[in-house]
């Protein structure tokens, strides 16, 4: 698959939901282990909709306090794919004018891909969002970002990751002794 690197020079960096429990339990303040000069942060707008689906409980408090923080104090931008809202579509998914960006053709090439696998009749979840919708998302984000997640099941990301996209699987990441900077330069430079 072909990668789309940045024209500004910066790495670009899309967070699965699932990589959240484990930034905080490292205490990382993202906007200083991935600083803007060097960095461009990203969610997908399917992660956003996961993201706000973690139950509001006292268990759960401090997680959602530690995203809503970085992702204010960081700079972390929602992505989203150009559409309309439709009346019957509950969640939406797409972004409209002045937010929803154009899918390039290798994008919809690889959704045209997933979507009889990992996609169709599919069940919605807790969330909203249908079984693996939001790692598609993300498996696409890999054309042209570098994905972290903890999340190497078969399914979308695994796909891609075989097929050369920019899934960095950050499960031995406590326990590399890189810092995060260090680390997804270092598999940004070697994929």
């Amino acid at each position: 698959m072909p990668y789309r690197h940045r024209t500004d020079g910066r790495i670009a960096v899309t967070i699965d939901g699932n990589v959240w429990n484990l930034l905080q339990c490292l205490d990382l303040h993202l906007a200083t282990e991935l600083p803007a000069t060097k960095f461009a942060l990203f969610i997908p707008r399917e992660v956003q909709i996961e993201l706000g689906a973690i139950a509001d409980t006292s268990e759960k408090a401090s997680l959602n306090a530690y995203i809503e923080r970085q992702m204010s104090e960081s700079a972390i931008d929602v992505t989203a794919v150009f559409g309309f809202a439709r009346q019957d579509a509950g969640l939406e998914r797409h972004g409209g004018f002045g937010f929803g960006t154009f899918q390039s053709e290798d994008a919809i090439a690889l959704y045209a891909a997933l979507h009889g696998p990992y996609l169709l009749n599919r069940s919605a979840k807790g969330s909203g969002l249908t079984g693996n919708e939001a790692d598609a998302a993300l498996a696409v984000s890999s054309l042209s970002s570098v994905v972290l997640t903890l999340d190497v099941k078969p399914g979308p990301l695994r796909v891609v990751s075989d097929h050369g996209g920019k899934v960095l699987d950050m499960t031995p990441f406590g326990h590399s002794g890189l810092d995060l900077a260090d680390l997804i330069a270092r598999f940004y430079q070697a994929t």
